[in-house]
C-alpha cells in the first residue's frame, strides 16, 4: 500500500510540474539561463491544480510533515536574510526613488501618443481593449475602463503596477493615455492604460508552485494583500527571454484596490478563494457555524470601487483568487523581509503613486491614499516582530 502511494505521489508530482526545470534550480538560481519551457494553462487547469491537485500532491509526499519537522524557510536567502537580484526581483533603493519617477513609472521611453492603430482586439480577460501601435510605431496592450465605472480599472492598473515595481518586482511599463485616431467609437476619446511590451521574447507564463521556495515569490503575498490584488494568479504572469536569460514579470493589475476587472470588487474577495475547499469542509464540519464573511461592501465612488480596510484577522489570513502554494508557504521571516520594504515607502511616495492615476475628483485620490496607508499599517501590525510600525510612522 505504501509503495503504491509513493508511486502515485511520484507520478502526480511529475504530471503537476511541467515547465519546472528542477525544484532546486528553480528556487535557488539567481540567473535563469536554461531553456525555458512555455507554460500556458487554461483557467480551468489552473483552478483544478491549485484547488485540488497541488494540495493532494503535498499530502502524498508528506510535505506537511517535513515542514513541521525541519522548518520551511526559503532557499534563495543570503546569510543576511536578503534576496539577491534575480529573475523575479530587483533590490531597488526604495527611499532613493523620487516621487516624480513613481508618477511616471519604471524608466522607459516617452509616453505613447496618438493617433492609434488597432492591430488586434484584446482576447484574454474581461476588460475591453486592444493591441495597438501609437504614432511612433510602438506596440502596447491597451485596456479601457468600463463606461459605468470610469477611472476604476485604469487607476487600479496604474497604482498597482507602480507599487509592485517599487517593491522590487518586474512589471511592464504602463502609461495613462486617451485613445484617438482609431476610427472606432468603442475606443476613441476613451481613457485607457497602455502597457509596453517587455524586453525580449515572451515565451509563456510561470507557475507560482514551481517557485514556492523563493522568498521574493512567497512574500509577494504581503504586497498583494496590501493592494487587495486578489487576481494575482498564474495566468497573470509572463516570462520573457532576453540574451539567453529568462525574466519573470507580473502583469494585469486592474483587479487591485477596489476593482475587479474594472467593476467594484465583491465583498468576499480577499476573505476566501473563489472555490474554497477548506472553507467548505470547515463549514460542513461545524454545521455552517463558521463566522460569516462580509456580504456587502460600500462602493465609495465609481472611480474607487470597494477598497476597504483589512480586519485584524484578515490581515494574516488574506486570500487570493485561487490557492497559491508559494503564498501558503510565506513564513514569519519572509513576511518580515517584505514588511521592512513596505515600511520604507514614504507618504510622499505613496501620494505620487496615487497621483499617477489622475483621478478627476481629488476626493477619490485621497480616499485611495488613506486606505493604502491604513491597510499597510494593519498588515505590518499583524506580521511584525519589533519596530516595523515605528518605521511606518517615520515614513
Amino acid at each position: 500500500m505504501r509503495c503504491a502511494l509513493t508511486i502515485s505521489a511520484l507520478l502526480l508530482t511529475t504530471w503537476l510540474t511541467p515547465g519546472c526545470a528542477e525544484l532546486e534550480y528553480d528556487n535557488k538560481a539567481a540567473v535563469f539561463d536554461r531553456p525555458y519551457e512555455p507554460i500556458n494553462d487554461s483557467l480551468g487547469n489552473i483552478w483544478l491544480k491549485t484547488c485540488y491537485l497541488y494540495p493532494v500532491r503535498d499530502y502524498l509526499i508528506f510535505s506537511w510533515a517535513g515542514r513541521a519537522l525541519a522548518g520551511d524557510e526559503a532557499w534563495d536567502v543570503g546569510p543576511d536574510g536578503q534576496v539577491a537580484d534575480g529573475p523575479f526581483f530587483v533590490n531597488r533603493d526604495i527611499r532613493g526613488i523620487p516621487g516624480d519617477q513613481l508618477r511616471v513609472g519604471p524608466p522607459a521611453a516617452a509616453p505613447p501618443a496618438g493617433p492609434w492603430q488597432v492591430k488586434k482586439a484584446k482576447e484574454k480577460g474581461a476588460t475591453p481593449g486592444f493591441i495597438g501601435e501609437d504614432a511612433g510605431g510602438r506596440t502596447f496592450l491597451v485596456k479601457l475602463d468600463d463606461p459605468a465605472y470610469p477611472e476604476l480599472g485604469t487607476s487600479a492598473e496604474m497604482i498597482g503596477s507602480r507599487i509592485y515595481w517599487l517593491m522590487g518586482y518586474r512589471v511592464p511599463t504602463t502609461y495613462l493615455t486617451r485613445i484617438d485616431g482609431t476610427g472606432d467609437a468603442r475606443y476613441d476619446g476613451k481613457r485607457a492604460t497602455a502597457s509596453a511590451f517587455v524586453p525580449g521574447k515572451a515565451v509563456g507564463e510561470f507557475k507560482f508552485d514551481c517557485y514556492r521556495m523563493r522568498r521574493e515569490v512567497r512574500a509577494l503575498r504581503l504586497v498583494a494583500a496590501w493592494l487587495n490584488d486578489t487576481d494575482r494568479t498564474d495566468n497573470n504572469t509572463l516570462v520573457a527571454v532576453e540574451d539567453g536569460r529568462a525574466f519573470c514579470y507580473l502583469v494585469d493589475f486592474n483587479s487591485c484596490l477596489g476593482s475587479w476587472n474594472g467593476h467594484p470588487k465583491e465583498a468576499w474577495r480577499g476573505w476566501r478563494y473563489t472555490w474554497d475547499v477548506e472553507y467548505q469542509l470547515l463549514g460542513a464540519a461545524t454545521l455552517g457555524l463558521l463566522p460569516a464573511l462580509p456580504r456587502t461592501v460600500p462602493v465609495k465612488s465609481p472611480a474607487v470601487g470597494s477598497f476597504e480596510l483589512l480586519t485584524e484577522g484578515n490581515a494574516r489570513a488574506w486570500r487570493s483568487q485561487n490557492p497559491n502554494t508559494a503564498f501558503d508557504r510565506m513564513t514569519q521571516a519572509d513576511a518580515e523581509w517584505m514588511a521592512r520594504r513596505m515600511a520604507a515607502v514614504t507618504i510622499d511616495q505613496l501620494r505620487a503613486v496615487v497621483a499617477s492615476a489622475e483621478f478627476t475628483d481629488p476626493v477619490d485620490g485621497e480616499a485611495v491614499l488613506e486606505m493604502l496607508q491604513r491597510r499597510r499599517e494593519r498588515l505590518l501590525e499583524a506580521w511584525r516582530r519589533g519596530g516595523l510600525l515605528e518605521d511606518v510612522a517615520g515614513g
